[in-house]
């Protein structure tokens, strides 16, 4: 789960972990990226999104605001730091998110436009 909150950037979905994710990961099962995010979610570090992407709803994991996660990341010492946390999601967004992904994250107002700056 750690690792894909340090992912570069704040979305992250099954097709950019595999990847840009750590290499000893990238052959995670779709199965256990979905437990994961799953996780992730219930425990408020971020939220599952659906984008539509032709005819094929694609599910985005958006990250929580770093000030957000702080508090509960410090509570969760097998996860990562805060500050490990905020260095990531401050970077760019992997290429594999593609510019109507992006767009549309915007326009749902789950990220701004600086943040899917390539």
């Amino acid at each position: 789960m750690a690792a894909i909150l340090l992912t570069p950037g704040p979305v992250c979905s099954y097709h950019s972990f595999t990847q840009s994710g750590p290499p000893s990961l990238r052959s995670i099962t779709r199965k256990e990226y979905d437990f994961a995010t799953n996780t992730l979610e219930m425990n408020n570090l971020g939220i599952q999104v659906g984008v539509q992407v032709g005819y094929v709803t694609k599910l985005m994991f958006v990250k929580q605001a770093p000030s957000l996660t702080a508090p509960i990341l410090q509570r969760s010492s097998n996860l990562c730091t805060p500050q490990e946390y905020t260095g990531r999601f401050q970077c760019k967004v992997p290429l594999k998110i593609n510019a109507n992904i992006r767009k549309q994250l915007v326009e749902m107002n789950y990220v701004t436009e600086e943040q899917m700056r390539y």
